[in-house]
């Protein structure tokens, strides 16, 4: 059965080749390396030690010792594009993964859509040069690996950049995963259709007209009308239905970000106001759960779920959000939440409950969250579920992202970089080794 063996690459800015330490003790050494898709020779040569180390890049990665030694994995960081075609998006981000794959085993790049040759089989791709602290440009093959981190949803949507995600979801040997962006109103139809799933979806339907808010507020006393293709917390309106002479109480972020409430006793008033402050998206209208509470403060959870390097769906972390203030819409830490630990916030809410009962709870459930999208979408590797917690204890799936963000927590983060490596390793070798 081939092996997979470690090995220390060196890339020459300069020169702009590539070298492997003699040092290491791996028959790869003296071999002849391929890598990418379709595998292509590396043009490698072999340094004992190097006159100037400082001014190379080391990298680490595997080698599959079979008929021909596979260098990889060979993982591209698809990226957005300036009006230019320069690299755009969050660089800090990409310098992460790019340092994971120096630690655990994998080469990592970024690229534009603009920079692919479709006709050589060859990126321009960027990667960092962290002593000179400058992006440095190298030509590669096709990657076994495109890992689309597009930012945006205009972005992605734009010409070049779906026909470059369509191009390489059909070549042969290339995986490209996370496709695009979720949309909240598919992603609740979907889980809605499932009977598993179904009794921890909150209701939710299409909000278009002030008919459709009306016939919610029948029904809920309080409802969210949320983007159906935004997150963040951006656009995020609620809407409480009373007895007093002001039935109608609307909380929404002004354009300085500060919470502020809208009363009224008429309803078309209200929808008037709820027009002007709708940003440029289509909507859903979602019941309000009562969240459980510490402090008066409500919280939720968030749940990082990946891939591992034996493609399966595991837990990277699990954290707690929990809002500013008793009257917030949302626990976004940019709108004033905070972060906490599950240990601490649920012995409060909970006292007479075992927070690592609870916590296992939600973590079964976005495990299977995970994998009845995975059944809809084309491939996934990662998403961030959003799980509310009622005070009865009852859990609620109010969305998931395919993008997740950076997550705070310095252990979820540290993993949340390591599975994206892993998941390239498996998705690269597995057609090489046996599972």
């Amino acid at each position: 059965m081939p092996a997979l063996v470690p090995v220390t690459l060196f890339f020459d800015p300069e020169r702009r080749n590539w070298h492997i330490c003699s040092k290491e003790q791996t028959d790869a050494k003296c071999q002849k390396l391929y890598w990418g898709v379709p595998l292509t020779h590396v043009n490698m040569s072999v340094y004992n030690d190097p006159q100037n180390p400082s001014a190379l890049l080391p990298m680490k990665a595997k080698v599959a010792l079979a008929a021909r030694p596979v260098l990889g994995p060979l993982v591209g960081i698809l990226s957005a594009e300036s009006r230019d075609g320069s690299l755009k998006g969050n660089f800090s981000n990409y310098q992460a993964i790019m340092q994971a794959g120096k630690k655990i085993g994998g080469i990592v790049f970024a690229f534009t859509p603009s920079s692919v040759d479709w006709v050589k089989r060859k990126i321009s791709g960027k990667i960092f040069d962290k002593n000179n602290n400058q992006w440095v440009t190298c030509s590669f093959p096709f990657p076994n690996v495109v890992y689309n981190r597009i930012q945006d949803r205009r972005h992605e949507n734009k010409k070049s950049s779906q026909s470059c995600i369509q191009r390489f979801l059909s070549y042969p040997g290339i995986t490209l995963y996370n496709r695009g962006f979720f949309n909240k109103r598919e992603i609740i139809r979907v889980l809605s259709q499932s009977p598993q799933m179904n009794k921890y979806i909150p209701e939710t339907n299409i909000l278009v007209s002030e008919a459709d808010l009306i016939n919610m507020l029948k029904r809920h006393k309080a409802v969210y009308l949320k983007p159906a293709n935004d997150r963040l917390g951006s656009g995020i309106i609620r809407v409480i239905k009373s007895h007093s002479l002001k039935p109608y109480t609307m909380h929404y972020y002004a354009e300085n970000k500060e919470l502020t409430k809208y009363n009224t006793y008429n309803v078309h008033q209200l929808w008037k106001k709820i027009r002007q402050q709708m940003i440029d998206s289509s909507y859903i209208v979602q019941q309000a759960v009562p969240l459980a509470a510490v402090s008066t403060c409500p919280f939720d959870f968030r749940v990082l779920v990946q891939k591992n390097r034996q493609g399966r769906w595991k837990i990277s972390g699990l954290g707690i959000r929990v809002a500013g203030h008793s009257e917030s819409i949302t626990t976004h830490v940019p709108r004033g939440g905070r972060i906490d630990t599950p240990q601490n916030v649920l012995q409060q809410a909970f006292p007479h409950k075992k927070p690592a009962q609870i916590t296992q709870r939600v973590k079964r459930l976005c495990i299977a969250v995970a994998k009845k999208l995975e059944q809809q979408y084309h491939l996934l590797g990662e998403m961030s579920i959003d799980v509310g917690l009622d005070s009865n204890g009852c859990l609620w799936i109010f969305e998931a992202n395919a993008k997740p963000m950076k997550f705070d927590e310095p252990e979820i983060r540290k993993k949340q970089l390591g599975q994206v490596i892993r998941y390239a390793q498996f998705l690269t070798f597995r057609k090489i080794l046996p599972r």
